[in-house]
């Protein structure tokens, strides 16, 4: 009973060391609801919106020890009523703790695992709680009268949830959809953030190639209908307008919030500066690059001298509007920055490189914050997936071969089967940083190869891989810096 007792939530009343020298009280188990009222015959209908709350409170009287001076254990026992406690689950509570409780998820599991009910029908429980006086050797403990506990569990939401559809980047395939992140505190609550196009879409719970089940649209366009069968309505969820959105789904309380982002302030940008190659040339200044996964946030990755940089918005004009720090020559760890208009800053702020080098630069418009990070590139690389010779083997996947006199590039010249591919920083764990594709399965043309942290977005949320369709010997070029790939067929 090990694994279930970790899901019981306890809360104790305990006096450390306490021996009785003579209690003669009988034993009494009382049962309160969530808010700590007593009631006499509990009657639970469990929510799972609640699931981290206190549904079920027992709590129980000192009893006696029988003027033995010994002291006394408590088990708490449940069964279901009938079994006489033949088949019940005991939680043995230790000395000097007279209350237990159960959060509603707690007890709902229970109800599942150990009394195998997953088809959320009233269940008829039984309590009681016993004594242990002192090692048991000697005088039998006491037994209280038993309380009857009526429960109506709930079947839990799906963990996971996909979006798919033809308004989403991977369109209606049901093996390939990007994926909804669970709210860190709401139970049943998922987010997705991303480009939709005009279309439809729905969710599906799993991506084994199967359409249903499927939250499909209900009554209306904020609430959700929960598919089981295909002579069910398909009716979908309709995007007319391009744009990035944020959607919320509570697949508890059926219902969906679709927001259409306010759009980016700048669609281009560009960085100037006696650091960037193209230095103080206004009118062809290095440009910056937006985001794969969110258009607020631009990037610029390069190798930089000693020296200044500012963000303008626009070309060939000095006097134009500036992403600039809030102080002259921050350090580099001062994530701040403001966008100034015109010639409203005379100071005319700006960054300073003070250690040439390479750097990974990312400027967030929507909170005017950014990063600039010196980058350490990786001394070794690898490919590991079913297209590669070495297959899956995370322990030795296959080398990729640094370029001399490159610290940033590495190539692959060989064999590749049809399957998948990713590119991981380190060997042993499947669980590390990887450099991955944009979208899953990308054309081979595309050559975006983002470095992408775990648990950092869609693409690791996803496990985004590149996809070989056609077995041959292929030339990779793959370069860490500019996170850019090449993948060509010999």
């Amino acid at each position: 009973m090990g694994t279930l007792f970790l899901l019981l939530v306890t809360g104790c009343t305990k006096t450390e060391n306490f021996i009785p020298s003579a209690i003669n009280a009988p034993l009494v188990l009382k049962v309160a609801d969530s808010t700590g009222n007593p009631v006499t015959n509990a009657v639970l209908v469990l929510n799972q919106a609640n699931q981290n709350n206190p549904a079920l409170i027992f709590n129980w009287t000192t009893g006696s020890n029988h003027q033995t001076g010994n002291a006394i254990t408590y088990v708490l026992q449940i069964d279901k009523t009938g079994n006489n406690f033949s088949k019940a689950l005991s939680n043995n509570m230790g000395k000097a703790i007279y209350t237990s409780s159960y959060t509603a998820g707690a007890f709902n599991t229970l109800l599942q695992t150990f009394w195998s009910d997953t088809t959320a029908a009233t269940l008829n429980l039984q309590a009681r709680v016993y004594t242990i006086i002192g090692d048991g050797s000697g005088i039998k403990g006491d037994t209280s009268a038993v309380v009857n506990i009526t429960v109506t569990p709930y079947i839990p939401v799906s963990t996971k949830l996909y979006i798919i559809g033809n308004a989403t980047p991977t369109g209606w395939s049901a093996n390939n959809a990007d994926s909804l992140t669970p709210d860190a505190t709401i139970p049943g609550l998922f987010h997705f953030q991303g480009t939709l196009s005009p279309g439809n879409f729905k969710f599906l719970t799993v991506l084994n190639g199967n359409f249903l089940p499927s939250y499909n649209m209900g009554a209306d366009s904020a609430h959700l209908f929960y598919r089981t069968l295909s002579s069910q309505p398909d009716n979908q969820f309709l995007i007319t307008v391009p744009n990035f959105y944020y959607v919320d789904v509570n697949l508890i309380s059926l219902t969906i919030k679709v927001t259409k982002a306010a759009l980016p302030l700048y669609k281009q940008l560009w960085i100037v500066g006696d650091a960037t190659p193209n230095g103080w040339n206004i009118n062809s200044p290095n440009q910056m690059y937006v985001d794969l996964f969110n258009p607020y946030i631009f990037h610029y990755n390069e190798v930089l001298a000693a020296g200044n940089f500012k963000i303008p918005t626009a070309l060939g004009n000095w006097g134009g509007d500036y992403y600039r720090p809030l102080t002259n020559l921050p350090s580099l760890t001062d994530t701040t920055a403001a966008l100034v208009f015109g010639n409203t800053n005379p100071p005319d702020n700006q960054w300073k490189i003070t250690n040439a080098g390479s750097y990974k630069i990312s400027l967030n418009i929507m909170v005017n914050s950014i990063h600039i990070s010196p980058f350490t590139p990786f001394k070794q690389l690898w490919m590991v997936g079913d297209a590669t010779p070495s297959g899956w083997n995370i322990n030795a996947p296959t080398p990729m071969v640094p370029t001399p006199g490159n610290p940033y590039q590495f190539t692959y010249s060989g064999n590749l089967t049809v399957g998948e591919f990713k590119i991981p920083t380190t060997t042993g764990n499947f669980g590390c940083n990887y450099f991955r594709p944009d979208i899953n399965h990308p054309a081979l043309t595309d050559n975006n190869a983002p470095y992408v942290t775990v648990g950092s977005g869609p693409a690791d949320a996803n496990d985004y891989k590149w996809n070989i369709t056609v077995a041959g010997n292929y030339t990779i070029t793959f370069n860490q810096l500019y996170e850019t790939i090449s993948i060509v067929k010999q």
